[in-house]
């Protein structure tokens, strides 16, 4: 009988084996963790959206820098044709008189337009033409403008304030690039999130399988032993409850992974046609120590939220600065020089233009407002001194949740390895514990106690290997840094 036991055993594990090389069999789709974080969460529909954004934000860019290149117009009305009944008064004795409007005028014009950005004043020049037609008189006239210049700016504070709009922008653009990077990696980290529930339900429904063929034979040799009178029935009703609650959590175990598989091939978009799909265990490749203060350097190069802090305050200093401009004299100026000329052909009307010329200066001081503007720079002063203070209390927040983070990774990446090797402890003890119980050897309730060390264990090794990929892919967000790879995520994912 002993023997029995110990072929019936060997049957149990060639079958499980068989089991499994079937599953495999059938299994269209291998995924491993590089292939789900690297390329298929990249050509996800979460990706895509993130690039769409980014390339609205670099044509936006791209929009502003050319605002300081020349802008021409050009504007045209061909036809502005009126016929009606209009009342004038005459200049000589103030009477009122009804004349018919029966005329047609058009006009074209081309401008050029420059902003400078030395003075922080906009330079134009213009050429326009207007002709008119009066049907009643039978009269052509033309009014020609073959050029004009005009420059206008603030007298003070004009090219500062452009100097400085200017560097905001392109520390926004900078920072835009940083959250597209950090964007990207943010759909890493989901994927990495989602690929562990997935790959952690797969091997919860392996072991709950394998520990429910073990528990079925095993039921039957207690079955045959109670019958032979070998063990008490409590023994026997134990060992049925157990198989009942391996039922139970294979069954568990199975809706489980395919509730995570489900998530995960909607959120990489995979095909539903791919009914099978086999979870790859990842191997460890990651370092085994990471330096906080390499993780501080990258932070400060690549965060974008280092970024926006600077961003926050030049928008302060700015802010100040025109609060500051409006409590003292200024003024606005507009020069302009041009031809003109009317005639009653074209020919005339760009022969001997007259000059036309135009200056213009208006002052602003600010006299007595009652206070008023010297409270509005004491406020803005507030701003920038609370926008100071609170920027410097963020940065000390965020370097104590560096260390942390850091200190996380390195202690979950000693964790990983004595959860694995007590994980394959367990295993190694349990199969030992089910050959000594089909011997005879072990008791039924040693049987499941090391069943649930088993599950224990398992449970403390998912944990482990979730926690190391969850904080590294956290560190590599934090600093857009592959430390794997040793490579910064702006070159990956702009090399793209």
């Amino acid at each position: 009988m002993k023997y029995a036991y110990i072929i019936l055993y060997k049957l149990l594990l060639s079958t499980s084996i068989v089991w499994s090389l079937h599953v495999n069999a059938q299994s269209n789709i291998s995924l491993s963790l590089s292939m789900v974080v690297d390329t298929l969460s990249l050509a996800g529909p979460a990706a895509q959206i993130q690039r769409l954004n980014f390339e609205n934000d670099l044509l936006q860019f791209e929009n502003y820098k050319k605002g300081f290149l020349p802008a021409v117009s050009i504007s045209m009305s061909p036809i502005s044709f009126n016929r009606s009944i209009v009342m004038l008064q005459q200049a000589t004795d103030g009477q009122y008189h009804y004349v018919e409007d029966y005329s047609n005028s058009s006009n074209a014009s081309i401008s050029i337009s420059q902003k400078v950005l030395f003075t922080g004043g906009t330079l134009s020049a213009n050429s326009s033409l207007n002709y008119m037609n009066e049907f009643s008189q039978s009269r052509n006239s033309f009014s020609a403008s073959p050029f004009s210049f005009n420059y206008s700016q603030q007298l003070f504070g004009s090219a500062k304030t452009m100097r400085m709009e200017k560097t905001i922008e392109y520390k926004k653009n900078e920072e835009n690039i940083k959250e597209f990077c950090k964007g990207l990696s943010d759909i890493q980290q989901k994927a990495i999130s989602l690929f562990m529930d997935t790959f952690l339900a797969s091997l919860a429904k392996t072991q709950s399988s394998s520990n429910r063929l073990a528990t079925d034979s095993l039921f039957r040799m207690a079955k045959v032993r109670y019958e032979n009178k070998r063990i008490t029935e409590s023994d026997y009703k134990q060992m049925e409850l157990q198989t009942v609650n391996n039922e139970y959590l294979e069954e568990n175990a199975a809706k489980k992974f395919e509730d995570a598989l489900r998530i995960l091939r909607t959120f990489l978009n995979l095909s539903k046609d791919d009914a099978n799909i086999e979870i790859e265990k990842p191997t460890f490749t990651l370092p085994l120590h990471i330096n906080p203060d390499i993780v501080r350097f990258y932070i400060r190069k690549n965060n974008p939220a280092m970024l926006n802090r600077e961003i926050r305050r030049l928008e302060a200093e700015r802010q100040l600065y025109s609060s500051e401009l409006q409590n003292k004299f200024n003024a606005n100026i507009n020069l302009s020089y041009g031809m003109n000329q009317y005639a009653q052909n074209l020919v005339e009307a760009y022969t001997n233009p007259s000059r036309r010329q135009g200056v213009s200066i208006s002052f602003s001081i600010p006299f007595s407002m009652w206070g008023i503007n010297r409270n509005h720079a004491r406020m803005a002063q507030n701003n920038y001194r609370a926008t100071i203070i609170s920027l410097e209390n963020e940065i000390d927040e965020f370097e104590d949740e560096i260390d942390r983070t850091v200190n996380n990774y390195n202690h979950s990446v000693n964790l990983w390895h004595i959860a694995e090797r007590s994980f394959k402890l367990a295993q190694e003890q349990f199969e030992l514990t089910v050959q000594e119980f089909a011997m005879g050897r072990s008791s039924t309730y040693e049987l499941i106690t090391s069943q649930l060390e088993q599950a224990s264990a398992m449970q403390k090794y998912y944990t482990a290997v979730r926690d190391v990929y969850e904080i590294y892919y956290r560190l590599r967000d934090l600093t857009l840094y592959d430390f794997e790879n040793e490579v910064e995520l702006t070159k990956l994912f702009l090399n793209d």
